[in-house]
């Protein structure tokens, strides 16, 4: 441990690539928070159902990540020998795959957006404003995909801030659209739910704009023709498919389990679900510095790979074991003491409130 924090190399790269992403993600979970804090203003009835609707991206996102993720190995040690080409034909093969499953969930928000909702609640009324909201927000899931894909591969290539910056533009339009829409100001009518998915949608479109513009227009890594990205063969496809399957396997599991929790929090009542829910979207803001941490490690890790230094890339692996034990511990302890003043953000009832509070203190405990 001593020798970890002695070295200064491992630590500056990792604060330039694992800050920003970890900033990053906290900005992107942050667009599906200010949609459930807002409209937590309303009541708990609205809560539930935009958690609820939620549920579909959340397996979207695990999905794309698992994609990506299993992509990043590849691009990581392309980049550290400089072979662009092989970059641009990995992240096509990973947009590719990413455009695939963001079609498929957008299909299904549009098709059977009541059939998803009554898998967690038969409430009518959960049901009826899920529906609306998840109609609408599924189209932001094509935009997502892209900006995840591309977002990813341009961290692995060593830019980290430009997809930050992204998400941090697309968060305050968020915002802001959403206290318009979901409120009804200036003029403009009180949508309540719908308003935020619409909100979302417009904002996860100008994500995807920033980073393609910021992409194609200067002489970044990732700048490619349509052709150049599509120009892998069936092998190398199989290549990086078989490498990504563990990950993608991992994340879909994860996501299976996620959702048990979901559907049997639900089946509890309104309330309960409300309760998990406010406790679920802080979580996730918690877990961003582990996000961070294990990006720059697949990235940094990756990097020593394609420079072929292998004992390196195994002693930076052994430091972030480490390195991750002790961020779970410390984000366990903020979570604990934080939990009783955060869930007041939120209007809903105090017994909702302190129920989340217990959701969290279980959580917390889980971290350690």
């Amino acid at each position: 441990m001593k020798e970890m924090f002695q070295d200064k190399v491992f630590f500056k790269s990792l604060f330039v690539l694992g800050i920003p992403v970890a900033i990053q993600h906290m900005i992107s979970s942050s667009l599906n928070m200010v949609d459930v804090v807002m409209i937590g203003q309303i009541n708990e009835v609205s809560i539930t159902a935009v958690g609820l609707a939620n549920q579909l991206f959340f397996v979207l996102i695990l999905l794309l990540f698992g994609i990506n993720s299993g992509g990043a190995i590849f691009t990581a040690q392309f980049w550290g020998r400089k072979d662009r080409v092989s970059v641009h034909r990995a992240t096509g093969v990973c947009l590719v795959f990413s455009l695939g499953g963001g079609a498929l969930f957008n299909l299904l928000a549009w098709v059977m957006p009541e059939f998803i909702i009554t898998l967690f609640s038969k409430d009518p009324q959960v049901v009826r404003l899920g529906a609306s909201y998840l109609r609408i927000v599924g189209f932001s899931y094509l935009f997502t995909a892209v900006s995840i894909c591309l977002a990813t591969a341009a961290r692995s290539v060593g830019d980290a801030k430009m997809p930050m910056r992204a998400s941090a533009i697309s968060l305050g339009l968020n915002t802001g659209l959403n206290a318009v829409l979901i409120f009804g100001l200036f003029g403009f009518p009180a949508l309540g739910v719908q308003g935020a998915a619409i909100a979302t949608v417009i904002a996860r479109l100008l994500e995807m704009v920033i980073i393609l513009i910021a992409i194609q227009s200067t002489e970044h890594p990732l700048k490619a023709t349509a052709r150049e990205y599509l120009s892998f063969t069936k092998a190398f496809t199989r290549r990086v498919v078989v490498k990504s399957l563990p990950v993608v396997a991992n994340e879909f599991f994860w996501a299976l389990g996620m959702t048990l929790y979901v559907a049997a929090y639900s089946h509890l009542g309104t309330e309960a679900y409300a309760a998990y829910q406010i406790a679920q979207t802080i979580e996730r803001l918690f877990f961003v510095a582990a996000m961070g941490i294990g990006s720059a490690a697949a990235v940094m890790i990756g990097n020593l790979l394609g420079e072929n230094r292998r004992d390196d890339a195994i002693r930076y692996s052994r430091y972030f074991n480490v390195l991750t034990a002790i961020t779970g511990l410390a984000l366990a302890v903020i979570l604990i003491v934080t939990a009783p003043r955060v869930v007041r953000f939120f209007n809903v009832p105090t017994e909702v409130q302190q129920n989340a509070v217990y959701v969290m203190w279980v959580i917390g405990v889980c971290l350690c």
